[in-house]
């Protein structure tokens, strides 16, 4: 379940939202090719087709290292960046998006430099610097605008502090989850259709002991959509978790009431069982 799991993500999932920022590519030739593997890659991480997908990043990566020596660019390098990052070649990667900075942004292309930032982060964070890291998925959270990347550095951001939270007590552990719930609500605020936002803070919830209002955001996050197949479960997940936390909690009236609700929701998603959602039968 989403709430037991604060382990870094792995790379090839959260780099492939980022997908949507490649249109703006210059269209020179390796540069092309590079973007054109890169899709690939994604397209066959998403079908679980791990093989197919490191030989089509390791051909982008070719290419965008040809890039970066015949014409180098900070396209050409946050690309090669990107690759590296799903083939875990974490040194080479904070490398190749340093370098990028290094050529500099154009007026217009905001969305490489927050693309960029988010790999160097991700590089950083698989290279010890947790510190550093937590403060760039910050910045993204707040200060992007192209929702991929806002997204995937949300998401990062999260599970960073969550586990911060989670290892202290008392009031110190109350005052961090507080904080980081203002943070998810700013974000759903922000975009009250983006169902991944919801599914986070639905986590936050659920760890400050909410189980009912968590509930009702993994609701939201279901009813309005998720980015992913593994998204889509672990948000069910969580669903039923409230539901086992809630039978144990609530009154017996209020059991009765939340029950009724429960069972409507579930029978709009022909879950068989109340614990059993419909992809688990399949």
């Amino acid at each position: 379940m989403g709430i037991d799991r604060f382990g870094p993500r792995k790379i090839g999932y959260a780099v492939f939202l980022l997908s949507v920022a490649f249109v703006h590519f210059s269209c020179t030739s390796h540069l092309s090719d590079a973007k054109f593997f890169y899709a690939q890659a994604q397209e066959s991480s998403r079908a679980y087709k791990t093989e197919m997908a490191v030989g089509s990043y390791k051909k982008s990566l070719q290419e965008a290292e040809k890039a970066a020596a015949k014409n180098p660019s900070s396209q050409a390098y946050m690309l090669k960046g990107l690759a590296e990052l799903y083939l875990n070649r974490w040194e080479d990667a904070e490398r190749s998006f340093v370098t990028a900075f290094s050529f500099g942004f154009d007026k217009g292309q905001e969305w490489a430099e927050w693309v960029s930032l988010f790999g160097l982060a991700s590089a950083m964070q698989e290279m010890g610097l947790i510190q550093s890291a937590f403060q760039v998925y910050a910045y993204l959270v707040d200060k992007s605008k192209l929702e991929p990347v806002t997204i995937v550095a949300a998401q990062k951001y999260t599970d960073m502090a969550l586990e911060r939270a989670l290892r202290e007590e008392g009031a110190q552990r109350d005052r961090l989850l507080t904080g980081l719930l203002r943070e998810m609500e700013k974000l759903t605020n922000s975009d009250l259709s983006c169902g991944f936002y919801h599914y986070l803070k639905a986590q936050v919830l659920s760890h400050m002991g909410n189980y009912i209002s968590s509930f009702e955001e993994c609701v939201m996050a279901r009813e309005l959509g998720l980015p992913t197949q593994e998204i889509f479960r672990d948000n069910d997940l969580q669903i039923v978790f409230c539901y086992q936390r809630l039978s144990q909690e609530l009154s017996s009236e209020d059991w009765t009431a939340f029950r009724a609700l429960y069972t409507q929701w579930t029978g709009r998603w022909n879950w068989p069982e109340p614990e059993s959602p419909e992809w688990k039968k399949r």
